[in-house]
């Protein structure tokens, strides 16, 4: 960049160098003005495909699932048994089967003992007043408890020793209960030694939860012997079957037992293709390619507005934010207007999906769109966009529901693997409509990053990247050249100021001799 030499701004010929300067410069700038329009120009549109890109990818996301058999796959199930709460989590072979009897599953427990030590306030200590400290043995492991302690620090010194006696004590109410840290049977909680204190303060006294001899029980009888788990069993279709947990999967069907199932009150399941789930599936499809349609019309008849171009930084330095953001809506209409890539897009979509299949095993009365209830709006101000019959698409998921997956979902290979239903007119011909319609959405997105890159990312390899840069390098040259041009108007100025200095000072010198 050029640097401006110092200014020297009318002290001698009393001019406004500054406006002088500035106004014979403002037709020296236009050609940078320019440039800086196009590099905006440039940005909005960049912005424009990638707001295009990301919608095209929306669409996508909603129809995708259209190309997989499995959605049209969905199933549902019912129980006759409130005891029995059945979902799906797979595909059942069995359309129904019949549970005839069943068995709850019971977990492993573990060993509890509860003394009512009566506890208050956990800060509290024991005993104020005690002499000695609390002792006992807990499965075998001493446990000592200093004098001084408050009910919780009594807690946490057992709790501290659980990694040894597999067992842990808790304040449930004002009571101390011990538990085992491990379920099942044999696994005791057996207290010995305590000391008199530990009687007396803690309540807490000598004894085993699995004691056959009743000397050796807990005297006050609060305490239960650990379980170990028992499986349960159901009969399904007259086959018993062991379960070790109540919640378990049965050919694409997860049952969870909440009650027994006696044999006088079966339970019957029933599986049955989830056609309201297909049918959202091909509405949104349909409520999708609508709004599509609707915005990609709109964008490509929207009208340009010449009389409201960018706006350059000068310019926006005596404009109103809001007038900024009015004037800038108003320049950014017809982007996009008649732009070739998106029409030729809604063309090829509409194309893919007008056209009817000729797979192998396509049904001859399932093999277009209308044929299902979804069909071509006959006013042409909605630019090709799809009516739904809701009624007759709901009964045919009933009736023909296979038929209508083959429309979808049938997939035609070629000898050539890389051929898609753009480059394969025969594949094109065999294939499913949503394996086409995915197949031009993936085309066009590809080629929408090739021209602005993808959303979200700097891509200066793009089109337009490679545009701006462009931008960006005759803008720098052209920056200089003004900064040039400027720089040689001061200088001319500069001289003129020091000429008309040096005749002021030597009128003033003669002047002064002659009036001697």
């Amino acid at each position: 960049m050029v640097n401006l030499t110092t200014h020297i701004s009318g002290l001698a010929s009393g001019l406004d160098t500054e406006k002088i300067v500035s106004d014979m410069m403002k037709v020296n700038r236009i050609p940078l003005d320019k440039l800086q329009q196009a590099k905006t120009l440039n940005k909005w549109k960049t912005d424009a495909y990638r707001e295009i890109n990301l919608k095209i990818a929306s669409f996508r996301d909603a129809m995708q699932d259209l190309r997989l058999q499995g959605t049209f796959n969905a199933q549902k199930v019912s129980s006759s048994n409130a005891s029995i709460d059945v979902s799906m989590v797979g595909e059942s072979k069995l359309l129904n089967f019949t549970i005839s009897e069943a068995k709850l599953a019971t977990s492993a427990t573990g060993s509890s003992v509860s003394f009512d030590t009566k506890i208050g306030n956990g800060k509290d200590k024991i005993d104020p007043n005690a002499v000695a400290d609390i002792t006992f043995n807990l499965n075998g492991i001493e446990i000592t408890i200093p004098k001084d302690s408050t009910f919780d620090q009594a807690i946490a010194q057992i709790n501290s020793k659980s990694a040894d006696t597999n067992a842990k004590v808790a304040n449930v109410g004002g009571s101390l209960v011990f538990s085992s840290t491990e379920a099942g049977a044999g696994k005791p909680i057996t207290i010995s030694n305590s000391s008199p204190e530990t009687q007396s303060l803690l309540k807490i006294t000598n004894g085993a939860t699995n004691a056959a001899n009743p000397a050796e029980q807990f005297p006050n009888g609060t305490y239960s012997n650990g379980q170990a788990a028992e499986s349960g069993y159901v009969v399904i279709n007259g086959t018993k079957i062991t379960v070790s947990d109540n919640t378990f999967t049965y050919d694409g069907v997860q049952i969870k037992l909440k009650a027994e199932v006696s044999a006088g009150n079966p339970a019957s399941v029933s599986v049955a293709s989830d056609t309201d789930k297909i049918f959202d599936k091909l509405k949104i499809f349909v409520d999708k390619y609508n709004e599509l349609v609707k915005d990609f019309n709109d964008k490509l008849s929207e009208s340009k507005n010449r009389k409201y171009p960018p706006l350059t930084e000068a310019q926006k330095k005596d404009m109103k934010e809001a007038d900024i953001k009015l004037w800038e809506d108003k320049a950014k209409s017809g982007l996009l207007a008649n732009d070739p890539a998106i029409r030729q897009f809604l063309t090829q979509l509409r194309s893919s999906m007008s056209e009817i299949i000729k797979g192998e095993g396509i049904n001859p009365s399932f093999d277009s769109l209308p044929e299902i209830g979804i069909t071509t709006s006959k006013d042409y101000k909605d630019n090709g966009k799809l009516v739904l019959d809701e009624s007759k698409l709901k009964s045919l998921l009933t009736t023909n529901l296979t038929d209508i997956q083959k429309m979808f979902s049938t997939k035609f290979e070629t000898d050539n693997p890389n051929d898609t239903t753009i480059t394969s007119a025969d594949k094109h011909k065999n294939s499913g409509f949503a394996i086409r319609v995915y197949d031009r959405i993936s085309d066009t997105l590809s080629q929408l990053k090739v021209k602005a890159g993808a959303p979200g990312t700097i891509s200066v390899n793009s089109v337009l990247g490679k545009e701006a840069a462009s931008i960006d390098e005759r803008m720098v040259k052209v920056q200089n050249r003004v900064y040039a041009q400027e720089q040689a108007l001061w200088t001319k100025f500069n001289a003129m100021e020091k000429a008309l200095q040096q005749l002021n000072s030597q009128s003033s010198f003669w002047s002064n001799q002659l009036g001697q």
